[in-house]
């Protein structure tokens, strides 16, 4: 009885035979011989072919099919066997991105700093102290695959809150990127960075007299494999500056080089070239303000086009850093004949305003600097790890017309920067200014003073250029 059970178990089909399990080391093909037996659905890594990144997941099953008949049993084929860990080749395979639940494929990162400073300068007749909160920015954004919204309140505006950035970017190929809203201009080097993070306490003077500001409008970037970076944008007129300058249409070009990209632990060399154009009815100049915070220059009235360039870089190489820039700008002017100020009047003579500044820093505890953030790069949180960088510059910036009497102002700074716990900042930072005419908080001419103060702050992702 025994024997003729035997002999039906073994004459039966293999996949007719539901209760016999299949052998332990199954029968490998089309390359899957050099398998490691340890290879198995525990703990397996499989490379994910959407993404790049190695990710644990259950492994895909292969059924070995049309075995030749030297890999079946002499009492009929094999019950098919299954590999763990092989992939199938005519099975499709469901993306990783696909398979994750909704709420895993939104990152959200926050984005905010808060900064708060004290002012203190002498002049031969008075002296003048402040407190003031300089600034408080808060927002966030959220990135899904290729695009990231992104959105800023600036909450320390005499005029109450204001919307700073707010605009949609998109990685439509691996090199080229769109992005809509209001953002900042493309325009020169440390415009672009973000704004918190100047080594100094204040942003060059030169600098806040000709930048174009947050418009509205439409950006496409392009870059050549690190070499370069083309950037173009058209802007409707309204955004952050909407007030003073009443624009209809404006327009910016920026390039960017990195001679030095084939050098990636040499120093790193950025060039940049910056025009922003644009036309004004009925608007006004910047008003310019000195690092104490006083108006150098008072806006006036202007109507037509305007202009603004910019050319300098940046050299970066390990705890050092070089940087400077030379702006440029022109704004037509004109006198008003019959009281429209949508009818063309009498031209003016144009207001120009050049000059530029030049800025060295050195990380004293050795961090490497970021060329896109300005920061140092810490490796913890731990104030151990904290930097400490000392910087100075020297600026110059003149502006005026043939029938207007302008100003110009000579200033050097020197400072030191503690940056700690990744997301704090400590600073302060003495000025020394000299104006070509005086202005009515300053009776003479000459005046310096000292700045400092505290700021924490958290980048986010959005890290190169608030």
């Amino acid at each position: 009885m025994m024997g003729f059970i035997a002999a039906v178990v073994l004459a039966a089909p293999a996949d007719e035979v539901t209760s016999v399990p299949v052998p332990a080391r199954a029968e490998v093909v089309d390359g899957a011989k050099d398998m490691p037996d340890a290879a198995g659905s525990q703990g397996h890594v499989n490379k994910d072919m959407s993404s790049g990144t190695d990710t644990e997941r259950a492994p895909p099953v292969r059924v070995l099919e049309d075995l030749p008949v030297s890999q079946t049993s002499p009492a009929g084929p094999k019950a098919p066997a299954v590999v763990p860990g092989a992939v199938a080749k005519d099975m499709p395979q469901k993306s990783d991105s696909a398979a994750r639940p909704l709420r895993e494929r939104f990152e959200f990162f926050p984005y905010g700093w808060v900064r708060t400073d004290a002012t203190w300068y002498s002049a031969p007749r008075e002296g003048y102290s402040n407190i003031s909160l300089a600034g408080a920015r808060l927002g966030g954004g959220v990135v899904v695959g290729p695009v990231t919204a992104f959105v800023t309140i600036e909450a320390a505006q005499a005029k109450g809150p204001q919307l700073f950035d707010a605009f949609i970017a998109w990685a439509a190929a691996p090199r080229l990127r769109l992005r809509a809203g209001q953002f900042k201009a493309p325009f020169g080097l440390r415009f672009n960075a973000p704004d918190l993070v100047d080594e100094l306490p204040r942003a060059p003077l030169s600098m806040l007299a000709a930048t174009p500001g947050r418009q509205v409008g439409l950006e496409v970037a392009y870059d050549f494999w690190r070499w370069a970076e083309v950037t173009a944008a058209v802007f409707s007129g309204i955004g952050q500056n909407r007030e003073a300058n009443n624009t209809k249409i404006a327009f910016a070009g920026k390039l960017q080089v990195n001679p030095l990209a084939f050098l990636p632990r040499g120093p790193q060399l950025i060039l940049v070239a910056s025009v922003f154009g644009y036309h004004k009815t009925n608007g006004f100049t910047p008003t310019v303000t000195t690092g104490f915070g006083f108006d150098f220059f008072h806006g006036l009235p202007s109507t037509g086009a305007a202009r603004r360039f910019t050319a300098g870089g940046g050299l970066f190489w390990r705890f050092l850093s070089a940087r400077g820039e030379f702006f440029y700008t022109r704004d037509s002017r004109e006198r008003d004949t019959d009281g429209d100020p949508f009818t063309p009047g009498d031209p003016l003579p144009q207001l120009i305003g050049a000059g530029g500044y030049a800025q060295i820093g050195a990380v004293v505890t050795g961090q490497d600097k970021d060329p896109a953030t300005l920061l140092p790069r810490l490796a913890s949180r731990r104030v151990r790890d904290s930097a400490v960088e000392l910087s100075a510059r020297f600026e110059r910036f003149r502006v005026g017309a043939r029938d207007v009497v302008g100003n110009g102002i000579l200033a050097t700074s020197a400072g030191i920067n503690w940056v700690l716990l990744q997301h704090l900042r400590v600073f302060a930072a003495v000025n020394w200014q000299r104006l070509e005419t005086a202005v009515p908080e300053l009776p003479q001419a000459s005046s310096w003073g000292v700045t400092g103060g505290v700021a924490g702050f958290f980048l986010g992702r959005a890290g190169r250029g608030d």
